[in-house]
């Protein structure tokens, strides 16, 4: 036993590193599309209904734990997101409601669904993309939802800030936003997917990301040229990841430093600070 619980000494939160809120086998359910800013940098079309991916258990790590740059990937991205963690088992004919998220859930984190974007698009669908260990940072608190954060929940402004090992940031990584722009609230999340599978205590369902993300959809106007010019979807695919890589410089770098926080304007709701640093996978070379 530590001294300090024996005689009540207080350790100061900044010299402890605090572990994945969750632990075992559970399910990490992602919204697609979740905000209308983020849909629209994209250039895709708002969802008529929430979409979903999932990400495994093995990709959750950590506020201050390192993310680990995977070998062979050029695209590496950020979306900074609010996520639920839930109290209680949730099924088929639940009423989950906006007044009653307090039944459900143990809380709200900070979620960062860090994403290989040349894996994702090259393979066609998102979860490989996105399921390597550490791209999963979750935390560093969990906020129990009391009638203060129900009254703020879609008032929480969302930052992420990079930094390089120099301290810059020359190509302007980073996102600002707002809970407010999500295309479906919370409950809804929940319900869409209690409609069709249990969730479990454990399992978190991070609820979309602002605008911000490294990358830029190629547009309806470049995809109506390849169309006209004949261009197979693959190789449209294969010529849009190469100009990634050649033109934008807002995807992550090794030795970036990365500060997430969620918060309300009044500072009533805050749910810390995670601090993660982007390092080269082991024996990469990078």
């Amino acid at each position: 036993m530590n001294n300090s619980m024996i005689s009540g000494e207080t350790l100061p939160l900044a010299g402890l590193r605090p572990l994945v809120p969750v632990t075992g086998r559970v399910q990490v359910y992602c919204a697609g599309l979740n905000y209308q800013d983020h849909a629209g940098e994209v250039r895709m079309p708002l969802p008529k209904s929430p979409i979903f991916f999932t990400k495994p258990g093995s990709s959750l790590c950590g506020a201050r734990d390192d993310i680990v740059h995977p070998e062979g990937v050029a695209l590496l991205d950020y979306e900074v997101e609010l996520a639920a963690i839930v109290g209680r088992r949730i099924g088929q004919y639940d009423a989950v409601k906006e007044d009653g998220l307090r039944d459900f859930l143990l809380g709200i984190a900070i979620f960062n669904d860090v994403s290989a974007r040349d894996v994702q698009l090259a393979a066609g669908q998102w979860f490989l993309g996105k399921s390597y260990r550490t791209f999963a940072p979750l935390g560093p608190l969990v906020q129990t939802i009391d009638d203060t954060v129900r009254d703020r929940l879609y008032r929480l402004d969302l930052s992420l800030r990079v930094s390089d090992v120099d301290g810059e940031n020359p190509a302007g990584k980073g996102q600002r936003g707002t809970t407010g722009d999500m295309v479906f609230r919370l409950h809804e999340l929940i319900a869409a997917l209690a409609e069709r599978a249990d969730l479990m205590p454990g399992d978190v369902i991070a609820t979309g990301t602002p605008a911000g993300v490294a990358m830029r959809g190629p547009g309806r106007f470049r995809n109506r040229i390849a169309e006209v010019l004949g261009i197979a979807p693959g190789k449209r695919t294969a010529m849009f990841i190469a100009g990634e890589r050649k033109n934008n410089r807002r995807y992550l770098s090794i030795g970036d430093r990365l500060v997430l926080s969620i918060k309300s304007d009044d500072g009533l709701v805050d749910l810390g600070e995670q601090r993660c640093t982007i390092i080269a996978a082991r024996g990469s070379g990078l």
